[in-house]
C-alpha cells in the first residue's frame, strides 16, 4: 500500500499587473499534478472551499478572493487519495516556491507638496517648472498626474517616492496651480484620486507683464 504524492503543485493569481498578487475579485488558481491517479482532491484556498476540476493525475482548484479574506500569503490546502483509497499527506505549500500575496488595501498618499522653481516658490511665471513631491502609503504604480491641467511628466525609483513636474506655458489660465494624481497600488488598488496638496502649499501662476500707471 503506498500512499500517493503530489508532483506538481503551483498556485497563481489572475491578475493582470502581476500573478504574485492579488487583490478582491482576483481568482486563485491552484495547478496539481498527482504521481498515480487520484481522486478528486479537497482542496482550500485562503482558508475556503476551491473549486476543483479534472481527472487522473492532472487538477486544477480555483478560488475567487473575497474582501473577507486576510491580507497574507495566500494559505492552501490539499488532501488526497489515490483510486485505492490510500490517503496521501496533506499538502500546504508549492513545489516551486510559488506565492501570491493578497492585497485588499486601498493605497493613500501621505505627502503631497507642490512648489515652483521660481525665486520664489509659490509664484510661477511662464516658462517656470511646478514640480510635485509624491510619497505614498504603499509600493504604487507610476500614478498618471496633471498640472494646470496638463500632463505631467512623472519618474520615481522606488514605488514610493515620485516627483511630477511640468513647465508653464502662455497658455495656461493664471490664478492658483491645479492639479490632479490617479493611482493604484501594485495589485491594481484604485486610490481615491488626490486633487490637493496635504500641506496646504500652492502655486499661483502669474503670466501678465506688469506696466507701470501714467
Amino acid at each position: 500500500t503506498t500512499a500517493p504524492t503530489l508532483d506538481n503543485v503551483t498556485i497563481a493569481s489572475n491578475n493582470t499587473l502581476n500573478t504574485t498578487l492579488a487583490k478582491t475579485g482576483d481568482n486563485i488558481t491552484l495547478s496539481i499534478t498527482s504521481a498515480e491517479a487520484i481522486q478528486t482532491p479537497s482542496v482550500s484556498i485562503a482558508g475556503q472551499t476551491a473549486t476543483v476540476t479534472g481527472s487522473g493525475t492532472s487538477w486544477s482548484a480555483a478560488y475567487t478572493m473575497t474582501n473577507s479574506n486576510t491580507e497574507e500569503s495566500v494559505s492552501l490546502n490539499i488532501g488526497f487519495s489515490d483510486l485505492a483509497g490510500n490517503a496521501g499527506s496533506a499538502v500546504t505549500s508549492t513545489t516551486n516556491g510559488s506565492a501570491v500575496q493578497f492585497d485588499r488595501t486601498t493605497p493613500t498618499l501621505s505627502s503631497v507638496t507642490i512648489a515652483s522653481n521660481n525665486s520664489v516658490s509659490t509664484l510661477a511665471k511662464t516658462g517656470d517648472n511646478i514640480t510635485l513631491s509624491i510619497t505614498s502609503s504603499e509600493a504604487i504604480q507610476t500614478p498618471t498626474v496633471t498640472i494646470s491641467g496638463q500632463a505631467a511628466e512623472v519618474t520615481g525609483s522606488d514605488n514610493i517616492t515620485w516627483s511630477a513636474t511640468y513647465k508653464m506655458v502662455e497658455a495656461r489660465d493664471e490664478g492658483s496651480v491645479i492639479l490632479n494624481i490617479v493611482f493604484s497600488d501594485l495589485a491594481g488598488n484604485a486610490g481615491i484620486a488626490v486633487d490637493n496638496p496635504t500641506n496646504g502649499s500652492a502655486v499661483r501662476f502669474d503670466k501678465t507683464s506688469p506696466t507701470l500707471r501714467e
